[in-house]
């Protein structure tokens, strides 16, 4: 046969067919170090965004492989290398059934089988158990590792919002009140308010998106949380559990990301008494003939409808009125007892509590709003009356804390100001022209026709529609509303809730149709609203320590200066607002038990290449070439005992063997595996040793 050794020889030695096969079986042990990297990559991905991430992209193209590339990644070394541990283990001499499990463990099933077949576990056994349960696993994880998910990043941003406070009423008296050139547009939003739906009166932001903000009457207090926190629903149960149909303007917020903020607001209320009724004034008690002044002032006798006539009647072009009792401050140095009341209670407004001014019980006591309703009293006479009630007005300091989605906002909690404690008593009403103008512009908001106005109307059902939206000529009962016939509660809560209204667009009636400027500055200087007047003015000068004639100019000349192209003047506070992206996440799980599927398989790979290097025994497991070693029943030259397995099987290619019985003449068979000796047919009935 050729090339068969015939003479004693040494075990193989090395050659550059070794150290190739080495250099091959290098790179096969160190394919484990991919999913290693892989790990690596997937932590540096973590938490980062997955727009625009051309590396991240490549990552998850990876991952998508691992279940395919790691069972025959794993089967290649680790079968391998449970074959090189076998070898170097029978040189140094060891257990068959050890030997056995490891050659058996060259596949994940074989693991299994094995074991069984063996009928015992083994510590040997359980650990190979558990190292071919990594095939399987690892895959997994390789998949797994790596997922997204949606991050929330929040971060600090400046917003401002309309000013409620001293300031956003001097702003009003300056750009709106005097000349009445804005109540157009204060009358216009008026009634788009009463004209919304019923879901926007009661939904937590207004027609053009503005934050509405509850009043605290509508909560209930003693649910107030440690800091005075009270939770309010997103949607009131009625529109009078709000200040406003009007919610605060804010700007600088971005309407594609979600915001936490708090705001300072102050609002007005008033509680009422029961109505009284008083005939109408003039001979027939009928609306069809003039009032008699004379009666009618006696009717109202209060501070702003005074020397009434033809071309001063609070009933002319209306059905309601208003007026108020105590002294009104003009805006000139006092003179007289009122005068000096009158400056105390706005200063008191402003902020200043003046030590040395007189003070008298009319100083400190609630303004008197006086409200007077005209209805049909007798259908049958065509008599008419006036439903009169006296209302305290007050104002109430809170801070509210918004929550947005996006561009949809609610107040999700209330509580009182915790910086302006400015009494509840003084309100912007202490000053003259405020309170004639808001009075008059304020009843005279709807050019309605014959009927109760819309603003009664709503008096009365804060949840109907308040215009007639019937045609032809209804009777007068049909079309006048008796607000007697409602509950002071409930009237007192539905008046301040437009008294609010109209007070709040009267003040800034050009900062509600949203779009507004994004330029922070235009919005003045960075304040909170009780110390908004003070914002504009010089250091030394404060409103809070001076009367009103020492700042007005300074704060005047400020408004004339920036008033051109400001909306109104903001409040400033800070919003956290909360991004949503899609970032990659990484499995820590995941990932520990890739890496230490990986790991285990290159240790294993590195120790098996080691240990082969260090046995010198020729390669015989695993080969059916084994067989023939030392086989007295296969007839092939002697020798050759140095050779590995696959040298031996090239050699005897050509040579046929064959399992069967190779004492076929005996009464009792013996099997072999066999070549070139008589052979007899294997039989299931007889008797083999």
């Amino acid at each position: 046969m050729e090339s068969w050794p015939k003479e004693a020889s040494q075990l193989k030695q090395r050659n550059w067919v070794s150290y190739l096969y080495l250099v091959v079986d290098i790179l096969l042990v160190l394919l484990p170090m991919f999913f290693i990297l892989l790990g690596i990559a997937v932590i540096t991905l973590h938490r980062k965004p997955t727009k625009g991430s051309s590396f991240g992209t490549k990552v998850e193209f990876a991952t998508q492989l691992g279940p395919t590339i790691f069972p025959i990644l794993f089967a290649a070394i680790i079968g391998r290398s449970m074959k090189m541990i076998a070898r170097y283990l029978a040189e140094k001499g060891a257990k068959l059934s050890t030997l056995e499990l490891l050659m058996a463990s060259q596949s994940v099933w074989g693991t299994f089988e094995s074991q069984f077949l063996m009928r015992r576990l083994t510590v040997v056994g359980a650990h190979l158990l558990i190292l071919c349960s990594l095939s399987p696993l690892g895959g997994q994880a390789s998949l797994r590792l790596l997922g997204t998910a949606d991050q929330a990043n929040n971060t600090p941003q400046k917003i401002r919002y309309l000013t409620t406070g001293p300031g956003g009423t001097m702003w009003g008296l300056e750009t709106v009140y005097i000349g009445n050139g804005e109540f157009a547009d204060v009358d216009a939003l008026y009634n788009a308010a009463l004209l919304a739906p019923n879901s926007i009166k009661l939904g937590p932001q207004d027609t053009w998106g503005n934050v509405k903000i509850p009043s605290m009457v509508s909560l209930n207090e003693s649910t107030a949380d440690a800091h005075g926190w009270i939770s309010t629903p997103t949607t009131m149960a009625a529109a009078e559990d709000y200040s406003s149909l009007m919610g605060l303007p804010v700007v600088g917020r971005p309407l594609n990301a979600n915001a936490n903020f708090s705001m300072e607001s102050t609002y007005l209320s008033v509680q009422c008494s029961k109505f009284t009724q008083t005939l109408y004034p003039n001979f027939f008690h009928n609306i069809a003939s003039p009032p008699d002044f004379a009666q009618l002032s006696r009717i109202i006798s209060g501070r702003v409808w005074t020397d009434l006539n033809s071309g001063y009647n609070p009933l002319n072009g209306t059905t309601f009125f208003m007026d108020t009792d105590l002294p009104l401050f003009d805006g000139s140095i006092a003179m007289t007892t009122e005068d000096v009341v009158a400056t105390s209670r706005f200063d008191g407004f402003i902020g200043f509590l003046n030590s040395s001014a007189t003070r008298t019980a009319s100083s400190t006591a609630q303004r008197n709003l006086i409200f007077g309703s005209v209805f049909l009293s007798d259908a049958e006479k065509q008599d008419w009356s006036i439903n009169m009630a006296n209302c305290s007005v007050m104002q109430t300091h809170i801070e509210s804390a918004a929550e947005c989605v996006k561009d949809q906002c609610s107040v999700n909690k209330i509580r009182k100001s915790l910086t302006d404690k400015r009494a509840s008593e003084l309100t912007g009403f202490d000053h003259n022209l405020i309170t004639s103008q808001f009075v008059t512009s304020f009843a005279k908001s709807q050019n309605q026709g014959r009927g109760s106005s819309p603003t009664e109307r709503f008096l009365s059902n804060s949840t109907e529609f308040p215009f007639i939206q019937t045609a032809g000529n209804l009777e007068s009962k049909e079309v006048f509303i008796d607000l007697s016939k409602i509950p002071s509660d409930a009237f007192s809560r539905r008046l301040s809730l437009l008294l609010n209204t109209y007070y709040q667009l009267s003040v800034g009636p050009t900062g509600y149709f949203g779009s507004l400027p994004q330029n922070l500055s235009l919005y003045g200087p960075d304040t909170i609203p009780v110390k908004d007047i003070d914002a504009y003015l010089l250091k030394n000068l404060s409103a809070t320590s001076h009367t009103y004639v020492d700042w007005w100019p300074t704060f005047q000349d400020a408004v004339d200066d920036n008033a051109i192209g400001t909306p109104f003047i903001g409040a400033t506070t800070n919003a956290t607002i909360t991004t949503h992206e899609q970032v990659f996440f990484c499995s820590f799980a995941w990932l520990s038990l890739l890496l230490a599927a990986s790991t285990i398989i290159l240790v294993t790979g590195a120790a098996a290449l080691l240990l082969r290097r260090k046995t010198i025994a020729p390669e015989m497991f695993g080969f059916v070439t084994s067989m023939t070693y030392e086989n007295t029943h296969v007839k092939i030259p002697p020798g050759g005992n140095v050779l590995d397995a696959m040298e031996r099987a090239r050699l005897l290619k050509d040579v046929k063997v064959r399992v069967g019985d190779v004492r076929g003449e005996a009464d009792v068979g013996h099997i072999a595996f066999s070549a070139g000796v008589k052979v007899r047919t294997l039989e299931r009935g007889r008797l083999y040793k």
